[in-house]
C-alpha cells in the first residue's frame, strides 16, 4: 500500500508491505512493515475480514500495540487481487494484495525483471519530506541470491547485489546501484507473489518512504 496519510498528524507519504494469511472463516493473521516518518516498523498483525456477495471485502488489524487499522477493498473475478483502501479517516488509498505461495525459496525468484522504485526522502527528525526518488531499469535475479542490473533491455548486466527469500514468500534484497559517478546501496524488504512473477517491497533505509515493484518479463 502506497499514497498519503493525515493519521498522527500532517499530510506525509506512506509505503507498507505484509503477508496475509486468510483461514477461510473470517480470521486473518500476519506481517505488515510500514515506512511512515522515515523509519520503518514490522509488527505481526490479526483481526477479522468478512468477503461479501457482490465481490467486496473488509477487514481489520490489530498491531501489537493494540491499535486497529480498516480496510475495504474489491475482490477481482479470479479472486487473485483485491485492489483496496484505508477505511480510518486520513488513511493511504493505494492498495494492492495479490496471492503468493504457500512457500518460496531463493529459487522461486529467478529471471529478468522490470525494476520501478518510487518515493520519497524524508527528514527523519521532523518527517518533512525532503526530495523524490524515481529509477526504473532492467533487473536479473540467478535464482541462489544474487542480481544483475541493466539500465535496459539490450545493454549488458552488471554486478548489482543480493537477495534472501524466506519460507513465508517474505524477503530481503540488497541493491547496490551505480547511480552517476557512485554507487548507492539501498535495502528493501518485499514479498514474493504471483508464483515468483513479482515482488512488492518498501525500502527499509532511514529517512525514505521508498516503494519498489518487480515485475517478470
Amino acid at each position: 500500500m502506497t499514497g498519503t496519510t493525515t493519521i498522527g498528524g500532517p499530510a506525509r507519504p506512506v509505503a507498507v508491505v505484509g503477508r496475509l494469511v486468510l483461514d477461510g472463516v473470517g480470521n486473518v493473521s500476519g506481517i505488515s512493515s510500514a515506512a511512515f516518518t522515515g523509519l520503518t516498523f514490522g509488527n505481526p498483525v490479526r483481526g477479522t475480514y468478512e468477503a461479501h456477495w457482490d465481490c467486496s471485502v473488509t477487514w481489520n488489524l490489530q498491531d501489537d500495540s493494540g491499535n486497529y487499522q480498516h480496510f475495504a477493498g474489491t475482490i477481482n473475478t479470479n479472486g487473485e487481487e483485491i485492489r483496496f483502501r484505508q477505511t480510518d479517516p486520513g488513511g493511504a488509498e493505494d492498495g494492492t494484495m495479490l496471492r503468493t505461495m504457500n512457500g518460496c525459496s531463493d529459487f522461486n525468484l529467478s529471471g529478468k525483471f522490470s525494476l520501478t522504485i518510487s518515493g520519497a526522502t524524508l527528514d527523519v527528525d521532523t518527517a518533512v519530506e525532503s526530495g523524490r526518488v524515481s529509477f526504473t531499469g532492467l533487473l536479473i535475479a540467478d535464482g541462489a541470491g544474487g542480481l544483475a542490473f541493466a539500465t535496459r533491455p539490450g545493454l549488458p548486466a552488471l554486478p548489482a547485489g543480493t537477495y534472501e527469500i524466506h519460507g513465508d514468500c517474505l524477503g530481503e534484497l540488497k541493491l547496490e546501484l551505480r547511480l552517476g559517478s557512485k554507487t548507492e546501496t539501498t535495502h528493501f524488504r518485499g514479498v514474493l507473489v504471483e508464483n515468483g512473477r513479482k515482488v512488492l517491497a518498501i525500502e527499509t533505509d532511514p529517512g525514505t518512504v521508498v516503494a519498489l515493484r518487480l515485475v517478470s518479463r
